[in-house]
């Protein structure tokens, strides 16, 4: 279920970006504003700070807006383009597959409250699937799937945004 979730996130993204007359970057992508429907298909919501770009332009100027914990590295630049959305896209896919939040104030350890930086503690250790939500034995049992998750917000979460797939890209490997 978790899969198909974060594949409709990707999907609506890949909409957004790619298939609107005028590109639309979000600008705040995060769990708050995915909604479920009865049927646990994902929903993107809240486009109070979206931005629309013309499709013969790549990138856009713009004052920084979003979520502390889901901004990209390039906000700092003020220049962004849709690859900030595919960075908190990368976050949310984290959460999601820890289950746990990208800020966790309740962790004893302060090297583990921010999701990335014990995401890339975990990557350099090569014990990603620690990460794994325990309390999902479905998640438990599909280790190549959760990998392969993992792997894809590890390209999200590049700090180089060049460097960084568009979601049409991940819906074409994982032939969605």
């Amino acid at each position: 279920m978790r899969q198909r979730i974060i594949a409709d996130i990707a999907k609506g993204l890949a909409y957004l970006h790619d298939e609107c007359s005028h590109k639309i970057i979000h600008l705040d992508i995060k769990p708050h504003n995915i909604l479920l429907d009865q049927n646990f298909n994902a929903k993107i919501s809240d486009f109070g700070l979206s931005k629309l770009i013309e499709k013969d332009k790549s990138k856009v100027v713009t004052r920084m807006r979003g979520t502390p914990g889901y901004l990209a590295p390039e906000w700092l630049r003020s220049v962004i383009t849709e690859k900030v959305d595919v960075y908190a896209f990368g976050i949310v896919l984290l959460e999601v597959l820890s289950g746990r939040k990208n800020l966790d104030w309740s962790q004893a350890d302060e090297d583990n409250v921010h999701l990335l930086s014990v995401f890339k503690r975990k990557a350099e250790q090569e014990q990603l699937m620690d990460m794994v939500d325990k309390n999902n034995e479905d998640m438990q049992l599909h280790r190549e799937e959760v990998t392969e998750m993992m792997s894809l917000s590890a390209w999200c979460l590049q700090g180089d945004f060049n460097k960084r797939r568009p979601c049409q890209w991940w819906l074409r490997c994982w032939k969605v």
